[in-house]
């Protein structure tokens, strides 16, 4: 009876999030879904509007979200490993939680704040075109291209690559790299048969927490991209705000986020192979 009356106060604690998912998530996953493919509200079935984005065009938008959401988790994982394995294993504790702190600190400014602030160093008379001139005469516009937006983007989440990492890097025992040095390991051997196997957990979530995020951005390729190039979050405004063609948007959107779960299946299966590989030097 006890266990009973703990498993009813955990889902009950639980509750809210379950609503919450339900009525944020699910309910517009099905509207979404019937917007796709009825004319009316679940009446009049059709592929009329699947046809219609089923383009070479459509496909190049998901590609181009698809490499900026693999480029940037790619470029985080690199940069965000060493971060978080230094803060974790070799940071004193009494300043772990001032770094930790200056880490998180970007998740306390807007993120059009943060946008606005790279506009303005990025730009022609910004605050980069004035160190470099003092050693190259004539500098280009760094802005309304795919330099700006790919720094912007590997600098927004940045912080969610490292903050995954160090958590399960923070577990491992300090004695177990210990106990690897002292019987004759390398730090290389230590670092990949030791240390990399057991943050393969965060190195997974830290990767598809950052390319989940990315591969919807819709805020800084219209800022800063320069509106040259359609990606998947701003094609998809266009055709519900701007073109007002909800079924259409609605498909697309279907389309899109189909090839998004096969290419997290695809690179969940290339990370498992890169780390297998990588445990054998």
């Amino acid at each position: 009876m006890k266990n009973a009356f703990k498993e009813e106060k955990y889902f009950f604690l639980m509750s809210p999030a379950l609503v919450w998912q339900l009525c944020f998530f699910f309910l517009s996953l099905i509207l979404v879904v019937q917007l796709a493919f009825f004319e009316q509200p679940f009446q009049n079935f059709t592929y009329e509007y699947l046809e219609q984005v089923l383009r070479v065009s459509h496909f190049l938008v998901i590609f181009r979200s698809v490499k900026l959401a693999t480029v940037t988790a790619f470029l985080c994982l690199l940069f965000g490993y060493p971060v978080a394995s230094y803060l974790a294993l070799y940071v004193d504790r009494r300043y772990k939680s001032m770094l930790l702190f200056l880490i998180t600190l970007p998740f306390l400014t807007n993120l059009l704040v943060q946008i606005y602030a790279w506009y303005f160093i990025l730009e022609k008379n910004g605050a980069l075109n004035k160190i470099i001139t003092l050693f190259v005469p004539e500098v280009g516009n760094w802005l309304n291209g795919s330099f700006a937006m790919y720094l912007v983007t590997f600098h927004i989440y940045l912080p969610f690559m490292v903050m995954p990492l160090y958590t399960i890097l923070e577990k491992i025992n300090p004695r177990l790299i210990e106990a690897s040095l002292d019987l004759g390991g390398s730090y290389k051997q230590t670092f990949f048969r030791v240390v990399l196997p057991l943050s393969i957990q965060g190195i997974k979530t830290g990767f598809f927490l950052v390319y989940v995020t990315t591969f919807g951005e819709y805020v800084i390729p219209s800022l800063l991209g320069g509106q040259k190039h359609f990606f998947v979050g701003t094609l998809i405004s266009e055709y519900f705000f701007i073109g007002r063609d909800w079924h259409v948007g609605a498909a697309f959107t279907c389309l899109s986020s189909c090839v998004f779960i096969i290419s997290i299946i695809f690179f969940n299966y290339i990370l498992q192979k890169i780390i297998l590989r990588l445990q054998r030097i």
